[in-house]
């Protein structure tokens, strides 16, 4: 998730950062702007889903950026982290629709505190009531409400599959691990599911006890272990007779199961599908982050 700071103090900007950095329920991209005019374009460029300003700068002010952001793209929430601290003008900022107000100094953990509920709501905002556009006929995609029976059967009571909105390649896609389901006899490629590191976590946590340590390195130093793996590949062979080979009536199987590090055509390919041969879920179990799936039929 992409945090935007915007304060024309470098220092300001460092704190903050470093509080960010130990938010441990899910990773969080952050980048830093000294100036309103600078954040704008950033905010057009980076499209970031949160935003925390100062209140006073040298040009425009934290209020006047919370005013753009609230016309321009209301959807993002903005946070203010500033030296004022008078009632009357922290309830002004909040009537121009701030979503916190945090005044310093300020302790890390009340940053991290008051970041969480604006991450939770923007994981909610991304769930949809049912797909999009209907699935193109003769792909080999399940219906999500049986693949969650499956793996609720097979894997976990607790994990829960809802459609979100259509994904797009960035940065916090980054590891993921690409899975490929194969016809048996041909071995033909008929779906690829790309899992972010929450939904290989989400997944492989469902098989075996993963240490919460071995989860952090995963999420946050990219550290994604031969034990996550071998648990996630095994809760996605237990599920594989979701996919279905409506010729021949055969289910796939999970033909191989590999991390992705960085950007490369195929998986740009991947996220440019079209709604009606993909399918975008969220996997999640309760106490984790939201995890996120791709699965494309081929």
């Amino acid at each position: 998730m992409k945090v935007l700071i915007v304060d024309d103090s470098h220092a300001t900007c460092e704190i903050i950062r470093r509080a960010l950095q130990q938010f441990t329920y899910r990773k969080l991209f952050i980048s830093c702007s000294n100036s309103v005019d600078d954040a704008l374009e950033r905010i057009e460029l980076w499209q970031p889903q949160i935003i925390l300003t100062d209140w006073h700068m040298p040009d425009k002010t934290g209020i006047e950026l919370l005013q753009v952001v609230g016309t321009t793209h209301p959807e993002i929430p903005v946070g203010m982290v500033s030296t004022v601290d008078e009632e009357e003008q922290i309830n002004y900022a909040k009537s121009m629709g701030c979503a916190f107000f945090l005044s310093k100094p300020f302790a890390d953990s009340d940053l991290r505190k008051a970041i969480m509920p604006l991450v939770k709501d923007l994981e909610t905002k991304e769930l949809m009531v049912e797909q999009e556009v209907p699935i193109k006929e003769g792909l080999a995609l399940p219906k999500t409400d049986f693949l969650e029976r499956l793996m609720q059967k097979n894997i976990s009571e607790s994990l829960t599959l809802k459609p979100i909105r259509a994904q797009s390649l960035d940065e916090s896609k980054l590891p993921c691990v690409m899975v490929v389901y194969a016809e048996r006899g041909s071995q033909k490629v008929r779906v690829i599911c790309v899992l972010d590191v929450y939904a290989t976590c989400v997944l492989a946590s469902s098989i075996e006890v993963i240490p919460e340590d071995e989860a952090q390195r995963a999420i946050h130093m990219n550290q994604i272990n031969a034990h996550i793996m071998k648990a996630c590949k095994e809760a996605l062979g237990k599920t594989a007779y979701a996919f279905l080979d409506n010729q021949s009536k055969m289910s796939l199987f999970v033909r191989s199961c590999k991390c992705v590090y960085t950007h490369h055509p195929k998986l740009e390919l991947l996220y440019k599908y079209p709604l009606d041969s993909r399918i975008d879920l969220s996997c999640e179990r309760e106490g984790m982050a939201q995890g996120k799936m791709l699965i494309v039929g081929v």
